[in-house]
């Protein structure tokens, strides 16, 4: 299936944008394939057939605009982007001689905009947060090339991935439910119309696969998650300018 998808889409797409929707199928796909194993020579043709239809090109723009939605809405809520305010004076997640050292390297790489070298200054806050805003443009455009700034461009997939799997977090936690209830009254009829009970091995994997992701969607992934990765991509952007 990914060696289908990687002929038409880029990496990206395929890793941020495709894998969320995985994630949340997963225990569906499972339960189906657990109860009717037919439906696994069915899966290759509806993939070629979805691609050729321009479902997955559809549903890779919707994914992303709901990321970006979403992106949108905590970013309001945060005070902006983690970029932007990982570099602020009042932010802790990196320390004053780390940020002097960063404004220095960018004061040779963006000409005009005067960052201040020495934290002690006072200086315009709103106007710094401008110049942050515009110095995370700068590096996002400075790092483009994948294979130069690798493990940039491996935590921007990695936020992404987390961005856009929170963003369908309802169908998720719907999708795993209806698993996990599936794959319980299967279970129940099967050892209860059987003579000799036969217990459906992979049904009975597929019942945890449900129970463990509808816990992932209900628990783990929230506002924290996103926000975890899309610091943890800052530092990795900004870490270019000690190199």
């Amino acid at each position: 299936m990914l060696k289908e998808l990687s002929r038409h889409f880029e990496h990206y797409a395929i890793h941020a944008r495709f894998m969320p929707v995985f994630v949340v199928l997963f225990p569906l796909v499972l339960t189906i394939f657990a109860w009717y194993p037919q439906a696994k020579t069915v899966l290759g043709g509806t993939m070629t057939l979805l691609i050729s239809f321009g479902v997955m090109s559809f549903l890779s723009i919707y994914i992303s605009n709901l990321g970006n939605d979403l992106q949108d809405k905590y970013f309001m809520r945060w005070g902006g982007a983690p970029s932007t305010l990982l570099l602020l004076p009042n932010n802790q997640e990196l320390d004053r001689y780390t940020k002097q050292r960063y404004f220095i390297w960018l004061n040779r790489k963006c000409g005009g905009l005067d960052l201040p070298e020495t934290l002690d200054d006072q200086v315009d806050s709103e106007g710094l947060y401008e110049k942050i805003r515009s110095v995370g443009n700068f590096m996002r455009e400075y790092t483009r090339d994948r294979k130069k700034y690798i493990q940039v461009y491996n935590d921007n997939v990695a936020y992404g991935f987390a961005r856009n799997i929170v963003a369908i977090k309802i169908a998720g936690l719907v999708i795993a439910s209806i698993s996990l209830i599936s794959n319980g009254l299967f279970l129940y009829v099967l050892t209860n119309n059987e003579s000799e009970v036969v217990v459906n091995v992979l049904g009975v994997i597929a019942l945890i696969a449900s129970t463990v992701c509808l816990s992932i969607h209900g628990i783990v992934l929230n506002e924290k998650f996103v926000k975890r990765r899309g610091v943890r991509y800052a530092r990795t952007l900004f870490e270019v300018c000690e190199k």
